[in-house]
C-alpha cells in the first residue's frame, strides 16, 4: 500500500483550529479546514476537502441517507412478498446485522476519520486488492464489479416518478428523473456545507414517521376512521402466507432499505470533531432500526393486507396505462384507510422529500468513494481533482453518468427497473457489510498484536468478536439464500440478478490480486496511525460547545427545547 508522508504536528493543529467553528459562523468556504480523503494531511494538486460538517449535519445525514425509498416503497413490496409477519422478521434479521456493522465501522471511523473510510480500511487492514474490489463494488456497475451507491442514485431517481404518479400521470418518468437529477447535481456542486444544510432540512421530514406510527395505531384501534383493524389482516389473508420462503424473499429488499448506515464512515473525513460526533451518530442506530423499521412495518401490517391491489409489488409489475390502480406507498395507504382526507397528499410529499434526501446522500457518498479510489491509485488520477468549494467535481461527474441508468425507463417500465436495481444494490450492500466486518475483525487483532490498549479508541464496538463474526455469517447466508427460489423453476434472469454480482466481485478481486500480487497485510505491519487525530486537538471544543449550548438554551422556549430533545433522541 502506498505510504503518504505525514506533516508536522504544528500544521495539523493549525488546520484543526481553523476548521472547527463552534459558533457556526464559518460560512465563507475559505475558512473551513482542509483535509485529505485518504490520510488526514494528504493533499491533492488542487484544492482539498473541507471539514465543514457539524454534529447536527452528521446526525441527520446518518438518518436521511438510510431512510428513503427503500423503506417508503420497499416496505410495501416486502409486505406483499412475506406478509406482515414475514416482513417484520426480515427487517429484524437485517437490523441485527446492521447494528453490528454500524458499530464496527463507527469504531474505526472515529479512530481514523478518513474520507472513503471502509474502502481504505479494507485495503489497510485486510488486503490491497480486497479494498479495491470493495471500493468498486460500492461505486460502479460497468467496471467489472457490481455497483452500490451510484446505482442507488439511479434507483432513487427511478423511484421519484413512481411517487409523482400519485398526483400526475401524463408526464413521462424520464422527465421527472431529469428534473430531480439537475436539482441534486446543483446541490452537490456547491460544497459540503450546502450539502450538509440541505440534507439536514430534508431529513427533518423523516421524523414525521413518528406521527405515522402514532396515527397508524389510532387507525388500527378504530379511534380514527371508525373501523377497528387490530390483527384482522394477520388472520385473513394471513400473517405468513408463504412461510419461510416469504421471509427469505423479503431479505434483499430489507437490506436495500437499511443500506446507508455506512455513510457515517464516509463523512468522517469532512466532520468537524469526528472523535465525538461519529460515536454520537452511531450509538442511536438501535433505536432508529426499532422505530423507523420494526414499528413502522408492524403498524402498516395491521392496517394493510399483504394482497391489497394498490400495494407496490415486485411479482407482477402493474400496468399503469389503462389501469385504475397505481402503485402507492403503504405509508400513504395507511392514511387513506383512516379516511383522513388530504393527509395522504401531505404524506406523499414527505415521502418525496425523503427520497430526495437519500438520493442527495447517494451522490455525496459515490463521489467520495471514487475520490478515495483515485487517490489510492486505483482509478484515473484526474478523478482526484477537488474544486475550490471542496467538491471532487470529476468524481461527481462519474456518478452522474452512472445515474443515467434511471433513464432506462424509456425502454423498461419504471417499476420493473426499480426492482432490478434494488436487487443489484442489495447484493452490493451485503458485500460491503461483509468487508466492513472483516476489516474491523483484523483491526482489533492488529491492536492486540501491536500491544495497544482499547482505551485509545473513541468508541468500542460491544461483544467483540461476536458482532463481526455474526455480521460476516449473516451477510454470506443472505447472499446465497436470497436467490434460491430462482433455481426451481430455473429463472436465468433471476439467478444472474442475485448471484451475478457476487461472482463478478470474486472475479474482480482475483484478477486484481493476480495483477498487483498483493498479500494479506501481517497484523504487526498494519498501519494504525496514518489519518489518526490526536485527542488533544479538540480538548477545548467540548467546553466551547457546552457554553454555547447553555446560551442557546436560555434563549429558547420550552417547546423549542422539547423538539430539540426529540430530534437528539432519534438521531
Amino acid at each position: 500500500m502506498t505510504d503518504f508522508p505525514r506533516p508536522s504536528q504544528a500544521r495539523i493543529t493549525s488546520d484543526i483550529n481553523i476548521m472547527y467553528d463552534p459558533y457556526g459562523f464559518d460560512d465563507d468556504d475559505t475558512t473551513g479546514s482542509t483535509v485529505s480523503s485518504v490520510a488526514y494531511t494528504q493533499s491533492t494538486r488542487n484544492h482539498e476537502l473541507k471539514r465543514t460538517l457539524k454534529a447536527r449535519h452528521l446526525a441527520m445525514i446518518s438518518l436521511g441517507g438510510v431512510i428513503g425509498q427503500g423503506l417508503f416503497l420497499g416496505s410495501g413490496a416486502n409486505l406483499n412478498l412475506g406478509g406482515p409477519l414475514g416482513a417484520l422478521l426480515a427487517y429484524a434479521i437485517v437490523g441485527f446485522i446492521v447494528f453490528w456493522v454500524a458499530w464496527s465501522l463507527g469504531e474505526m471511523a472515529a479512530y481514523l476519520p478518513i474520507s472513503g473510510s471502509f474502502t481504505i480500511f479494507c485495503q489497510r487492514f485486510v488486503d490491497h486488492s480486497f479494498g479495491a474490489a470493495i471500493g468498486y463494488n460500492y461505486w460502479v456497475s460497468f467496471v467489472c464489479l457490481f455497483a452500490c451507491w451510484s446505482i442507488v442514485v439511479a434507483s432513487e431517481l427511478t423511484a421519484l416518478p413512481i411517487i409523482m404518479r400519485f398526483w400526475v400521470d401524463d408526464i413521462p418518468d424520464y422527465a421527472w428523473s431529469a428534473i430531480w437529477l439537475v436539482v441534486l447535481v446543483l446541490i452537490n456542486t456547491l460544497g459540503t456545507r450546502v450539502y450538509g444544510e440541505t440534507e439536514y432540512w430534508f431529513s427533518l421530514a423523516i421524523l414525521t414517521i413518528l406521527i405515522f406510527i402514532i396515527v397508524g395505531c389510532f387507525i388500527s384501534g378504530g379511534l380514527i376512521g371508525g373501523k377497528t383493524f387490530g390483527f384482522e389482516y394477520w388472520n385473513n389473508p394471513g400473517a405468513l402466507p408463504y412461510g419461510a420462503k416469504g421471509v427469505i424473499d423479503c431479505l434483499i429488499l430489507s437490506v436495500f432499505s437499511m443500506q446507508g448506515t455506512e455513510i457515517v464512515g464516509i463523512t468522517a473525513g469532512e466532520t468537524g470533531n469526528p472523535r465525538k460526533h461519529v460515536p454520537r451518530a452511531i450509538k442511536n442506530v438501535f433505536w432508529r432500526i426499532l422505530v423507523f423499521y420494526i414499528l413502522a412495518i408492524f403498524v402498516m401490517g395491521m392496517v394493510i393486507p399483504y394482497d391489497d391491489p394498490q400495494i407496490f409489488s415486485t411479482k407482477e409489475p402493474i400496468e399503469l396505462e389503462g389501469s385504475t390502480e397505481k402503485p402507492v406507498s403503504p405509508f400513504t395507504m395507511v392514511f387513506e384507510k383512516g379516511g383522513l382526507q388530504g393527509v395522504e397528499h401531505i404524506m406523499n410529499a414527505i415521502i418525496l422529500i425523503t427520497i430526495l434526501s437519500c438520493a442527495n446522500s447517494a451522490f455525496y457518498v459515490s463521489s467520495r468513494t471514487m475520490l478515495a479510489l483515485s487517490q489510492e491509485g486505483l482509478a484515473w488520477h484526474k478523478l482526484s481533482y477537488i474544486s475550490k468549494h471542496g467538491v471532487p467535481i470529476y468524481a461527481l461527474a462519474c456518478t452522474v453518468l452512472v445515474s443515467l441508468v434511471a433513464f432506462a425507463t424509456f425502454f423498461i417500465p419504471g417499476q420493473q427497473l426499480y426492482v432490478i436495481l434494488t436487487k443489484l444494490v442489495g447484493i452490493a450492500g451485503l458485500t460491503t457489510w461483509f468487508g466492513i466486518s472483516l476489516a474491523h475483525y483484523r483491526f482489533r487483532q492488529a491492536f492486540i498484536a501491536q500491544g495497544r490498549t482499547m482505551e485509545s479508541l473513541p468508541m468500542q464496538a460491544p461483544l467483540h468478536p461476536f458482532g463481526d463474526i455474526a455480521g460476516m455469517i449473516g451477510c454470506a447466508v443472505i447472499t446465497f439464500a436470497a436467490g434460491y427460489s430462482y433455481f426451481v423453476p430455473a429463472d436465468a434472469v433471476g439467478l444472474i440478478g442475485n448471484y451475478g454480482g457476487t461472482i463478478l466481485f470474486i472475479l474482480g478481486f482475483g484478477i486484481t490480486k493476480i495483477v498487483t500480487k498483493s498479500k494479506m497485510v501481517p497484523l504487526k505491519e498494519i498501519d494504525l496511525d496514518t489519518g489518526r487525530i490526536d485527542t488533544m486537538m479538540f480538548a477545548g471544543d467540548d467546553e466551547d460547545e457546552k457554553n454555547i449550548g447553555k446560551v442557546e438554551q436560555d434563549c429558547e422556549t420550552w417547546y423549542q427545547r422539547a423538539w430539540k430533545k426529540v430530534v437528539i433522541a432519534i438521531t
